[in-house]
């Protein structure tokens, strides 16, 4: 498996969730390592060939995985079985995606509102239009 990388992700698992991944990983002949910085949880699962990170941010009574690197399709499968991971991580992607849509059909509605007040010359207007698009481009750009 080639090496895929998820970021900006946010699936809730909970504790029996996880402990369930965990026996998944370790029926698989993997090991796993776990560390803690600055409020995240690290969990490393690797095997002699491969090495796989998870990143979680530690809520009470939960984690929240925003973070996977995954070489491997055994720990993808485990994570299927056990978190749905693939579907959840592909509805991250959607929701994005018509975030950015969103983001793009409102630009455009400015662009024609700016030329509309340009054309009857209403200065006031037009700077406030050009506020929101620098707005709206600062939007557009952090989200692609």
């Amino acid at each position: 498996m080639e090496a895929t990388h998820y970021n900006d992700l946010s699936i809730h698992v909970p504790k029996k969730q996880l402990d369930k991944l965990i026996s998944g990983v370790l029926e698989n002949k993997y090991r796993i390592f776990w560390g803690f910085n600055k409020g995240k949880m690290i969990l490393n699962i690797y095997n002699s060939e491969v090495n796989n990170k998870l990143i979680f941010k530690r809520h009470k009574g939960y984690l929240e995985l925003i973070e996977a690197k995954l070489k491997s399709a055994n720990v993808l499968k485990v994570l299927d079985n056990d978190i749905d991971f693939t579907i959840k991580a592909a509805s991250k992607q959607i929701d994005v995606k018509r975030s950015n849509e969103s983001v793009y059909r409102e630009i455009d509605y400015f662009l024609i509102e700016l030329s509309h007040f340009q054309k009857i010359g209403d200065l006031k207007a037009v700077e406030n239009i050009k506020s929101k698009l620098r707005e709206l481009s600062d939007e557009w750009n952090s989200l692609n």
